[in-house]
């Protein structure tokens, strides 16, 4: 029960209390309710002080704004993830920017079981940049001119490079250079090129 519940009811009980211990005395009542017969206009209920009315906040109040914080911080942190995802599909790719600083890219295995271009000319000192579009394949040489140090593919025939490899090689001896791929020579995979000073 609470206080003002209890209040009440002692008031009520004090009223009655009262309103019974006073007897006949024969005098008349004038109006006014002060009269010990007659029931008081006034409640003798004690007054109850303004501030002691206040009902004590119950958990479920208190519960109700806790939920309404964790709704804010959790999207205010969704922006925050979409800029950070942006940068990732704009990268350029490595193969790219290699070729672009060689006199000559020869694409390997693109489409099928051939170097592209099979045959060209660079002149000495220039680069070539053999790019793989598939894997198992590599390129080792079947010719050079003398003193010259072009080995192919590190490894022997039976190294094999795949999908996105790259052999770049700068070329300081001119004369006729052939070349093939050790697993799919049978299938004339060869080429050949010339440096000229």
């Amino acid at each position: 029960m609470d206080r003002r519940s209890l209040l009440r009811l002692a008031g009520t009980a004090l009223a009655a209390a009262v309103a019974g211990c006073g007897g006949d005395d024969g005098t008349e009542t004038d109006g006014s309710g002060t009269d010990g017969d007659a029931t008081p206009t006034e409640s003798p209920t004690p007054t109850e002080t303004p501030g002691t009315d206040t009902p004590s906040p119950s958990p479920t109040a208190e519960a109700t704004p806790t939920g309404t914080p964790t709704d804010t911080p959790d999207s205010a942190a969704t922006p925050t993830v979409t800029p950070t995802a942006s940068p990732t599909p704009t990268e350029t790719p490595t193969p790219t920017a290699t070729p672009r600083q060689a006199a000559q890219v020869v694409a390997v295995a693109d489409g099928g079981l051939s170097f592209s271009p099979e045959t060209f000319e660079i002149a000495t000192g220039e680069t070539v940049v053999w790019v793989w579009y598939s894997s198992g394949h590599n390129v080792r040489p079947a010719t050079t001119p003398g003193g010259s140090e072009f080995s192919g593919t590190a490894g022997g025939d039976g190294d094999l490079y795949d999908e996105g490899h790259e052999l770049s090689f700068t070329f300081e001896t001119p004369g006729e250079y052939e070349y093939y791929c050790s697993p799919h020579r049978s299938a004339g995979m060869t080429g050949s090129f010339t440096v000229t000073e």
